[in-house]
């Protein structure tokens, strides 16, 4: 390689006093051995690197999230809207956000676990801390204010408002009914739902780890207790249970969260599982993935939409979830076909980074415009453009503030003790997890 880049410049200053036809075929010759030696080169330099580095582009943020949280979101809006009339599948939104939360957290899990060999569960509850209290209070005092200020109908008592602020909403509607809450905030049942998860998952991950079960293991672990809660749910339904105990109960709803948790060990783009799969089935599988994605979302776009009561709330959900893993994977890494540009437009984008404030307060919006204009579609209209509005005014005032603070006291307290007990590997933020290569150490749970 040192030969073809280092020729003498002397004979090269000779050369070029040749005849035009030889001067001509210098140039080739030289550009020829120019792109040699760079392609030599940049094959030594991979070489270097991981040998599956490369397996899926470097980006500052996993590709296409943000844009399906946006449309899910806008999807629940609909259903909460005075337009629709009743037929809207806005629960398959809160489908799509169990799934991605499950999958996102669960990514991040495992990445601290490859690469620390560890779980900081003081770092992943102070973040959950600060991502979601702040905002999700400040929705509750504004409902209370409102509430006393006569501008929102309500019945609210104590245990109501208790409810909310401990996360167990979801509970407290299957005992008593929505009526005594702080109004326009019912949609707080799923917050706690993840909540409720979110408290025991970290923990049971960890102690797998510590166990030494394989991540593959704890992953199809995921699924069966996903498909279990399936029959759950029919097992009740069939028994005499109630829309309220069957639609908002932490034991017949988190499969969807498991489900996209289940993905992020098993299969996960993001972690580059696909490099350690062999055989016919998946080399068939990547050629027609986009075919599948289509059937996944004709599938989903089924299951939605099917109006019995009894559809929705047994299997209609884990149709839905088997359908978001093909849709994930080829939204995840196709990022720049026409659905991936369209998941990733700056508009889909900014909705979905806006989208757990727009959760939050788009009932109390909806509930304060309603009354003033008779136009349902009208009302729909104005409303969603207040809820972004009032959405952007919660991210720079409550949400960007307080993630600020949190970093500055994990950099603080919590740098400082992993210095302290000899580990310095952090987790990066959910928004800098990047599609990479796999590591080919997957038989644990740490990757």
């Amino acid at each position: 390689m040192s030969r073809l880049s280092s020729a003498p410049l002397t004979s090269v200053r000779c050369k070029l006093h040749a005849p035009a036809p030889r001067r001509r075929a210098l140039f080739w010759s030289l550009n020829a051995r120019a792109f040699l030696v760079l392609s030599l080169r940049g094959m030594s330099s991979r070489n270097r690197s991981s040998p599956t580095a490369s397996a899926h582009p470097i980006s500052p943020r996993i590709p296409s999230l943000d844009g399906l949280r946006a449309l899910a979101v806008l999807v629940v809006f609909v259903g909460h809207g005075r337009t629709d009339q009743g037929q809207w599948p806005g629960y398959a939104g809160v489908t799509v956000f169990f799934f991605l939360s499950g999958f996102l957290i669960t990514t991040l899990l495992r990445r601290e676990l490859e690469k620390s060999g560890r779980i900081q569960l003081t770092r992943f509850y102070l973040r959950r801390t600060f991502r979601i209290l702040p905002a999700a209070y400040f929705t509750i005092v504004v409902s209370l204010a409102l509430a006393t200020a006569g501008l929102l109908p309500s019945s609210i008592s104590g245990w109501g408002v208790l409810s909310e602020f401990l996360n167990y909403t979801n509970y407290y509607i299957v005992a008593r009914g929505y009526e005594s809450l702080p109004p326009e905030t019912s949609q707080m049942w799923s917050l706690a739902v993840e909540e409720q998860y979110y408290l025991v998952v970290p923990v049971a991950l960890l102690v797998a780890y510590r166990l030494g079960a394989r991540r593959t293991l704890v992953g199809w672990c995921l699924v069966s207790v996903g498909l279990l809660i399936a029959g759950w749910r029919v097992f009740l339904g069939l028994n005499g249970a109630d829309f309220d105990r069957l639609y908002f109960s932490t034991d017949t709803r988190i499969d969807s969260i498991l489900w996209g948790a289940a993905l992020a060990l098993l299969m996960n783009p993001v972690m580059g599982d696909a490099a350690a799969l062999r055989g016919r089935l998946v080399r068939w599988i990547a050629r027609h993935l986009g075919l599948i994605a289509a059937v996944a979302i004709g599938t989903l776009v089924f299951s939605a939409v099917v109006p019995a009561l009894s559809f929705r709330l047994s299997v209609a959900t884990t149709l839905q979830c088997l359908a978001l893993v093909p849709i994930f994977w080829f939204v995840i890494t196709r990022p720049s076909g026409v659905i991936g540009k369209l998941l990733n437009s700056r508009v889909l984008v900014h909705l979905g980074v806006l989208s757990f404030s727009f959760y939050l307060l788009h009932k109390i919006v909806l509930a304060v415009i309603g009354p003033l204009i008779d136009a349902p579609i009208l009302t729909d209209s104005i409303s969603l453009l207040v809820s972004v509005l009032v959405s952007q005014l919660v991210f720079w005032s409550i949400e960007r503030p307080f993630t600020n603070l949190r970093v500055r006291i994990e950099r603080r307290f919590l740098s400082r003790a992993a210095t302290r007990t000899g580990n310095s590997g952090a987790a990066q933020p959910l928004t800098h997890l990047t599609p990479r290569g796999y590591s080919g150490m997957g038989r644990r749970i740490h990757g």
